[in-house]
């Protein structure tokens, strides 16, 4: 395979889409969820689309410098440098949702998460007062962990299942420290060295989906480096030659899946950065693409699906702009999303679609993120699990009426490009069907008691309002009618009333549903008849 993937994509590849984010200053760092793109900028987030386009800010922070995202994609969370804190996003809605004090820990500056922690490299350049601390992100109150020996810089770090690495940037010789984190505190595997000489300066570090190497790039190293977080010993370079025609590594990233190692590249003279990716075993170079006129930030290289993203900067200005590298050489997708043909408010609704590859194989157990926006304009997100052969279904009950749109993605994989698909339901109002029991006969005098419905099993309805009104027929022909009651319906359709009759007939009551902007209306009777008490 990846000798075919050589043949669809040379070593100079098309340079992607890049986007003036319109920012300068500090920052830099970049993670992709929930069908977006997050950039630190300092005092804001800039928000774009997959596609590149810069969709939306998130203002007023005081030194937005790192940000991470669970594998989920529901939120982000933010490292702010100067208010000593890290704040929680919500992806969808882009609400700061949630603000964790790290006063005792200030100067947060990197972050990694794996499921529920969050691990945080901090200091604010005093020598020994910085470090490494983690918490669990449900707590309602987290309990903030440190590990490791202080440090001046805040180090760098990165999680992988239980393994956790962290190293002090800029330091000669540097040092790699691997820690166990299944216990608590982390329980420490060693350091990793390098040579007698000890490791040059760090830029980033990463580490593989297993968490069974670390991922080194160093200043002046010339290759990017791959280590056993167990023997603690190189397990291979990427890009060996020791040739200088890439210039200095700068970051380096593991893809989700393990397959494949990314490094990104400053070259000077010329400010020409490259992005170089390569086979995660066999160190195989089988993609590269470059951009000149900007240098890439230290450490930003994020993954979403098959698409790869950096954080470029003009030298002298210091503008960011957001890279995107081309999703080839990869595979392609394609997903299908089927509604059903009639919608009313409060009654369930299923939906099914399908997954297929371009090469015609089954792509086996895989998470959707579906998003569905009200007519109001507000959205929900979950994920959809499809089977082995790429089918899936889903529910939904519309709460209301109008158009919804519901949308999937899969952000794809290491061979396959994602795809999404999206449909709009107009739903019209809930069609109820009215129905009221009761006696067939009475006699004058005696209690009447009737109860009715309109709703279905499980449904809750807004306020609604029921009328009941009674022609009565006499013996002798007489006719007379009267409303007697005005009610509202109880939040799952059912109601009741009583009626006391006063003279014989045929007493014919009249049930009506008023309807509303959700419900349309109803109505149906029932008919009594009255008798005179016997003697």
């Amino acid at each position: 395979m990846a000798g075919l993937l050589v043949a669809q994509a040379p070593a100079a590849a098309a340079a992607g889409i890049v986007t003036d984010l319109g920012v300068a200053g500090r920052g830099g760092d970049v993670v992709a969820g929930g069908s977006k793109v997050f950039v630190a900028a300092d005092d804001r987030i800039m928000v774009a689309s997959i596609d590149g386009k810069v969709i939306n800010t998130i203002p007023g922070l005081s030194g937005a410098v790192a940000l991470a995202s669970p594998e989920t994609g529901r939120k982000v969370y933010a490292a702010l440098r100067d208010s000593h804190e890290v704040i929680e996003i919500d992806t969808t809605t882009l609400a700061i949702t949630r603000r964790i004090d790290l006063t005792a820990y200030p100067c947060p500056s990197t972050l990694a998460q794996s499921y529920d922690r969050l691990w945080i490299g901090y200091g604010c350049g005093e020598a020994g007062e910085g470090g490494v601390v983690g918490l669990v992100l449900s707590a309602t109150t987290p309990t903030l962990v440190r590990v490791g020996p202080g440090t001046t810089q805040p180090p760098l770090v990165a999680i992988a299942r239980n393994t956790l690495v962290a190293g002090e940037p800029g330091v000669s010789p540097a040092a790699v420290r691997v820690y166990d984190i299944s216990t608590t505190p982390a329980t420490p595997r060693g350091e990793i060295r390098g040579d007698a000489n000890g490791l040059p300066p760090l830029r980033d570090l990463a580490l593989t989906e297993d968490g069974s190497a670390a991922l080194s790039a160093l200043a002046d190293a010339r290759q990017f480096d791959a280590w056993d977080t167990t023997t603690l010993t190189q397990a291979r370079p990427y890009n060996s030659s020791g040739s200088s025609e890439h210039g200095l590594p700068t970051a380096v990233a593991a893809s989700p899946d393990g397959a494949y190692v990314v490094g990104g590249w400053n070259s000077s003279p010329g400010d020409t950065a490259e992005l170089v990716v390569y086979d995660a075993t066999t160190a195989e170079v089988i993609y590269a693409t470059d951009h000149q006129g900007k240098a890439l930030v230290a450490g930003s290289i994020a993954f979403y699906g098959t698409l790869i993203w950096g954080v470029l900067k003009e030298p002298d200005t210091g503008r960011m702009h957001l890279w995107r590298l081309p999703p080839s050489p990869f595979h392609s997708s394609a997903l299908t999303l089927t509604a059903p043909s009639e919608a009313t408010a409060f009654k369930q609704l299923t939906f099914s679609g399908r997954l297929t590859l371009s090469t015609g194989s089954l792509p086996g157990v895989q998470t959707l993120e579906l998003y569905r926006w009200l007519p109001d304009g507000t959205s929900s997100f979950q994920e959809v699990t499809t089977a082995a052969d790429g089918t899936y279904q889903f529910t939904d009950t519309p709460p209301s009426i109008g158009a919804f749109k519901y949308q999937v993605y899969w952000p794809g994989n290491s061979w396959f490009r994602g795809r999404g698909a999206s449909v709009t339901v107009t739903v019209a109002r809930y069609h109820p069907v009215l129905t009221v029991t009761g006696p067939a006969t009475g006699v004058v005098g005696e209690r009447l008691e009737f109860s009715g419905t309109f709703g279905a099993d499980g449904v809750v309805f807004p306020q609604t309002t029921i009328t009941v009104s009674r022609k009565v027929v006499s013996p002798d022909g007489t006719v007379t009618s009267k409303a007697l009651v005005k009610m509202a319906a109880a939040a799952d359709g059912s109601f009741g009333f009583a009626d006391t009759p006063t003279t014989a007939g045929e007493h014919t009551y009249t049930i009506r549903l008023v309807g509303n902007s959700v419900v349309e209306p109803a109505n149906t009777s029932h008919g009594v008849t009255v008798l005179q008490p016997t003697a």
